[in-house]
């Protein structure tokens, strides 16, 4: 292997392991600058249902306040993207080339922006061009460099179908990480806890609910590993029988954990979900196991704006209600706010009429579950 062919190689391992860190596909496009004594580099992504242009990775001189004013002020009127869009994917071309008159009477964004960075030619090529997207690839030359030459398009060219697909790869991995952080997000604002395991029986996540309860350590708790366990050893069997029975191609069902000094226990669901790995169709996908956990003595906070925007009632109404909702004894919620009881029975009778129920305990059930489904249970739902 030649010293070229060696350092071809470091440039393909940086690219594909950059996939997942910004920082090593940064590094791996400092390699490619070097394999044409470049200094300045961009990987550039376009969507054309946006306008903004993203860069994915860059070295040189088109960072920081280059690149912000790149995208503010000078992307409309640089001529090579839209040249290059023109070209067939995988095609590489120098812009002495693909704008020859440009290079002969440069125009604002060269003498404006490019020249004054210290920079005089590009050398690029498109990636890709599907579905309103369009990818590229630009490596840029300072005046002291030769102009770049049949063997320098030929290298590029015979790297672009990497750059293609670590780009493809990247831009998934971003897609799969923003769907992954906004389920956690999701999932944290509940107030069940939730536990999940892969097919194998490794922690996949665990929100904030579940971590609290674990804390406690008052019935339930949650190992090293990430695994859900109780401190009891028949409702543990219990769980381990039904994460079996989920493994083994079942529904799973429920267990109950005892709590110390005859607090209510806490019930369990376990259930199994479908981990899609991207296999073939044909193929079963594997089974993991989640853990829903219901906690009988979580408080829920009665906001009387929240009552009131949920169902639609009046101020004075909305606040009895989470009075009611709250436990609190009408004669007392009277007294506390300065009401007569006819009062309290006129907004009883409104609320009554507004959500439908006829009792005041159905009008707390419904209350309490619109409640524990709505809120934002982060920090106990503050």
């Amino acid at each position: 292997m030649t010293f070229m062919q060696k350092r071809e190689a470091q440039f393909l391992d940086a690219l594909y392991l950059g996939v997942r860190d910004r920082a090593g596909f940064d590094a791996s496009l400092e390699l490619l600058g070097s394999l044409f004594d470049v200094t300045t580099a961009i990987l550039l992504d376009f969507d054309a249902a946006r306008p903004e242009v993203s860069a994915q990775a860059t070295i040189g001189q088109f960072k920081g306040e280059a690149m912000q004013r790149y995208q503010r002020d000078f992307a409309t009127l640089d001529p090579a993207p839209r040249a290059f869009m023109a070209q067939p994917a995988g095609t590489a071309i120098p812009t002495y080339r693909l704008l020859p008159e440009e290079t002969r009477k440069p125009g604002v964004f060269f003498n404006e922006f490019f020249r004054p960075l210290g920079l005089e030619e590009c050398l690029g090529g498109t990636l890709a061009t599907t579905k309103g997207r369009f990818a590229m690839v630009g490596l840029q030359r300072t005046p002291d460099r030769d102009p770049f030459d049949d063997a320098d398009i030929a290298r590029l060219e015979a790297l672009m179908p990497h750059l293609a697909r670590a780009l493809q790869l990247r831009r998934g991995f971003l897609e799969l990480e923003g769907a992954a952080g906004a389920m956690s997000e999701i999932c944290n604002r509940l107030a069940a806890g939730v536990v999940a395991l892969d097919e194998h029986g490794r922690s996949l996540f665990i929100n904030a609910a579940a971590r609290k309860m674990a804390v406690v350590n008052d019935g339930l708790s949650i190992d090293r590993g990430g695994r859900l366990f109780a401190l009891n050893r028949a409702a543990s069997n219990r769980l381990a029988e039904l994460e079996n029975d989920v493994r083994s191609g079942g529904a799973g069902g429920i267990a109950r954990a005892p709590r110390a000094a005859g607090r209510p226990a806490y019930t369990i669901m376990v259930a199994p979900f479908f981990i899609d790995h991207g296999v073939d169709k044909g193929k079963s996908r594997p089974r993991g196991v989640m853990f829903v956990i219901h906690d009988p003595l979580l408080k829920l906070r009665s906001d009387a704006q929240t009552i009131g925007a949920l169902f639609g009632l009046p101020k004075g109404t909305a606040h009895l209600v989470a009075a009611i909702a709250a436990n609190e004894d009408l004669q007392a919620y009277a007294e506390r706010v300065g009401i007569s009881m006819n009062t309290v029975r006129y907004h009883l009778k409104a609320a009554y009429s507004r959500t439908g129920v006829r009792r005041q305990s159905e009008l707390v059930r419904l209350v309490t579950t619109a409640l524990r489904d709505l809120t934002d249970h982060r920090d106990n739902g503050a």
